[in-house]
């Protein structure tokens, strides 16, 4: 690509791939490469893509910065649209979908996450807690927890469906700028440009290991399927 891809998501059941381009998602074989679907999405650009846990919907959120901001999702089978949340005043940056499809956490520079119900298309949360651009979200694979970062260094942890806070996690410097939670939901993991990698469990909010990952800063982290 000639320009930067803003985000990439893979099928947790299924061989497609996800890459975010300029006002549309396209779809391609993680195999052989081919294209299997272009998702429109004139709103804007795509800047946080990520499947569903059972593989059958994509979620993403942009916009366009400084004037709107949304989230939107696709039936992956049929390539429609399901649902679309939001009617923000700048670009989301931050966004998922909970396990049960029922949930969108959003957020960006305004620095307040958003919780819409994808059913009634309402909003049933707006918390106002990192004082810079919140950078990413992401839902526990039980749904219970979700977790948001920000370009402050703070990273967060709230109850899934009520967005009422459970930890603030202290421990990077600089801005979190991913995290993913081991398959079974109880440890945490999170890397910042501060180059540190930390893993944090879930029963008291406690550091349980830390590294340094790249001393230049670090821009994304995940778990592999078995949690090692």
């Amino acid at each position: 690509r000639p320009n930067a891809v803003p985000a990439l998501a893979h099928s947790p059941w299924a061989p497609i791939v996800a890459v975010a381009g300029q006002k549309q998602v396209i779809l391609y074989h993680s195999e052989n490469f081919e294209v299997l679907g272009i998702l429109p999405y004139p709103e804007g650009f795509p800047q946080s893509l990520s499947f569903s846990s059972s593989g059958a919907i994509l979620q993403a959120g942009g916009g366009r910065g400084g004037k709107a901001g949304n989230v939107v999702a696709w039936d992956v089978k049929t390539g429609e649209r399901v649902f679309e949340v939001g009617r923000e005043f700048d670009i989301v940056l931050g966004s998922d979908i909970s396990p049960d499809h029922r949930r969108v956490v959003m957020g960006g520079p305004g620095k307040i996450f958003k919780i819409w119900d994808t059913v009634a298309g309402e909003q049933v949360a707006a918390v106002k807690k990192h004082p810079d651009w919140m950078l990413t979200a992401d839902y526990s694979p039980d749904g219970v927890l979700l977790a948001t970062g920000g370009r402050n260094s703070g990273l967060y942890v709230w109850e899934g469906a009520t967005g009422l806070e459970f930890y603030t996690l202290k421990g990077h410097t600089k801005a979190v700028t991913d995290w993913a939670w081991r398959p079974d939901s109880t440890v945490l993991s999170s890397i910042s440009e501060d180059g540190q990698a930390i893993l944090w469990e879930m029963n008291e909010g406690k550091q349980i290991k830390r590294w340094t990952a790249h001393s230049g800063g670090g821009a994304a982290i995940d778990f592999s399927p078995d949690g090692q």
